[in-house]
């Protein structure tokens, strides 16, 4: 549990214009601050930063430190309250099982430095020049190879594992090593690659991407899943990115390392990419805390084309009226690191501008060839649970519009029609606890029904429907929650 008295202690130790005036360029006006606010796209300051809160008088965002740093870093409420209290200098009850944890994370985290630094240093020596040579082909410079650390693992079964300086133990704990089957010891889980670091939000590296330079094994070989490493849950190049989101309040998301780096080398800096998996709640929940405007641009192939649908079906739920989401599909054979080095930057700019936005885009393939009966029936069933999902109102209210006029449908008609359609799966699905990223239920209680999350217990009005109270929680309408006065860690 978080003592109510450590939070308050956070909040009050913490310089709250000098916080947030390190992420937004703010002025002083009497005894408050004013800026640009992080939240929206605006050209008025209409941000003002008092002692201990801050307003905008033009979205209505609000909050404390804490919820800055939530809203700002996608961060759950445990993560930025133990944040703060590193950075405020309070002490921060951990159990003994957490200190323990914490240790070998300490030690984990060591290794994966000291790793890094060894691969880069492999890159750039005599041995690295096959490696050097595959990143020439592709136009990365040096300066991008020291920015993103990139490294380079031998063809070779010990390189880690026979030097001294590793403690083998603590290599297998990270994921860079494998035990032996028949033997004792172990050898390196990552040989003869290309070596993306991959960077938790403080900088600390905690996994690897290995891009294949010879012709056997997979292609792309990652991390595989660690204490310090869930490739859900986090995204490649956000470090590097994370200047230029917060200038131009707009990110790029895509499938690829190389896609970030060579985009990235191209002056297009607010870019990231998944970490091989598909798109996850969880990583678009970060972005859509980062940017007004996110761009998702997936490989111009069939997966690709199944990726953006997918993402597409993912946000509906999650986006707000003040989000621009645009799906942006490359042309056959194409990803973003080919297209920029066969086309240039500006053109790759142009086909991200030019892109359908997320209503247009789902309206597009929904209705795509329906021309009989039984596929405009079919599209309008897809359209009307897509509807339902619909957290921020006024995009439900122009989705509604959009799936009307392809359809050739009145709004009564569609109304109808929708109120009497089967639901989907995952339709009822409840996003986790914006607190502390537990999972939730739906209850019902004398008066209607609530949600509540399992584990810190924060809990929704009492509404008088199910859904009205799911769209409540799916919404993250935190100031009308309810929450108890310690939260669990």
């Amino acid at each position: 549990m978080i003592p109510q008295s450590v939070i308050d202690a956070i909040l009050a130790a913490l310089d709250l214009p000098e916080f947030i005036g390190e992420r937004v360029a703010l002025t002083k006006q009497g005894s408050t601050y004013s800026g640009l606010c992080p939240f929206h796209r605006e050209t008025t300051p209409s941000f003002k930063v008092f002692a201990d809160h801050y307003h905008c008088y033009g979205c209505g965002a609000h909050g404390n430190g804490i919820d800055f740093v939530m809203q700002t870093q996608g961060l759950t409420f445990p993560e930025a309250v133990r944040m703060l209290a590193y950075r405020t200098g309070v002490d921060f009850p951990v159990s003994k099982h957490n200190r323990v944890l914490s240790n070998h994370n300490a030690m984990a985290l060591d290794v994966m430095r000291r790793a890094c630094a060894k691969y880069q240093q492999l890159l750039l020596g005599p041995n690295g020049r096959p490696a050097m040579a595959a990143l020439t082909e592709r136009g990365i410079d040096y300066d991008t190879i020291i920015r993103f650390g990139i490294g380079f693992a031998p063809e070779a079964w010990s390189t880690l594992c026979d030097d001294r300086t590793f403690q083998r133990d603590a290599l297998l704990e990270a994921g860079l090593a494998v035990p032996r089957k028949k033997k004792k010891g172990c050898y390196d889980f990552f040989r003869n690659r290309l070596l993306f670091p991959i960077r938790a939000d403080n900088g600390n590296v905690i996994g690897f991407g290995g891009r294949r330079l010879g012709e056997e094994g997979p292609k792309y070989l990652n991390s595989p899943e660690t204490k310090l490493y869930r490739k859900g849950s986090v995204l490649f190049g956000l470090q590097q990115a994370r200047q230029a989101i917060r200038m131009t309040r707009s990110i790029i998301v895509c499938e690829g390392f190389f896609d970030v780096i060579t985009v990235s080398q191209a002056q297009i800096e607010h870019i990231v990419s998944t970490c091989g998996t598909a798109l996850t709640e969880t990583q678009a929940e970060i972005v859509l805390s980062l940017a007004d405007r996110v761009f998702f641009c997936f490989d111009g192939d069939t997966a690709g084309a199944k990726a953006t649908w997918r993402a597409a079906e993912m946000l509906v739920p999650l986006v707000s009226d003040q989000h621009e989401i645009r799906l942006c599909r490359l042309p056959a054979g194409e990803d973003p690191d080919s297209f920029v080095r066969k086309f240039g930057a500006p053109k790759f700019q142009e086909a991200l501008d030019a892109s359908p936005t997320l209503t247009a885009y789902l309206i597009g393939e929904i209705t795509r060839g329906a021309k009989l009966p039984e596929a405009r029936a079919r599209s309008l069933s897809v359209a009307a649970s897509l509807w339902r999902q619909f957290s921020a109102p006024g995009l439900g209210i122009f989705f509604r519009q959009f799936a009307c006029e392809a359809l050739r449908l009145t709004s009564s008609e569609f109304d109808r029609i929708a109120a009497s359609a089967s639901r989907r799966d995952g339709e009822n699905a409840l996003r986790n606890c914006p607190c502390c990223s537990g999972e939730a239920s739906l209850i019902s209680c004398d008066d209607g029904f609530q949600v509540q999350c399992n584990h810190c217990r924060i809990t929704t009005p009492v509404t008088k429907t199910h859904d009205e109270c799911r769209t409540i929680w799916n919404r993250r309408e935190r100031p009308r929650m309810r929450s108890t006065t310690t939260i669990k860690q």
